[in-house]
């Protein structure tokens, strides 16, 4: 993890702890996306990986795994997790950079936000 990762992290952390209020600030984010990971990823650790990541509320599969025999593994998850910037393209680089640090993932296309598909400037949003 990158000292900007980890400070982005502690600041993330010091904001929920410093609520008083007995409602958050924000809603949950719920985003699908789709992980294409090396052939050999083993999706059950990485889904649990996933879950242990700082901010994120629920992990799911929204489709089998494709795992052709030569290539990469796709896998369409969805992820609601509480998030630290009210800009949505900042939240989205912020979880899709945790979750692209792991084990086995390559790359991240975010699909949608909240059952809406997402596009930045006209263009997919690939991390």
């Amino acid at each position: 993890m990158s000292y900007y990762e980890e400070e982005k992290l502690r600041e993330t952390v010091n904001a929920i702890l410093e609520q008083t209020d007995t409602r958050l600030k924000r809603d949950l984010m719920n985003v699908t996306m789709r992980l294409i990971m090396q052939n050999e990823a083993h999706v059950p650790d990485t889904l649990t990986r996933i879950r242990v990541l700082p901010s994120v509320a629920v992990v799911g599969q929204k489709e089998p795994v494709q795992r052709p025999e030569a290539g990469n593994v796709k896998l369409e998850v969805y992820v609601k997790f509480l998030p630290s910037a009210s800009n949505t393209y900042e939240a989205l680089l912020s979880i899709g950079k945790l979750i692209k640090s792991l084990p086995g993932v390559k790359t991240i296309h975010v699909l949608s936000v909240g059952g809406r598909n997402v596009l930045y400037k006209n263009k997919p949003i690939m991390i």
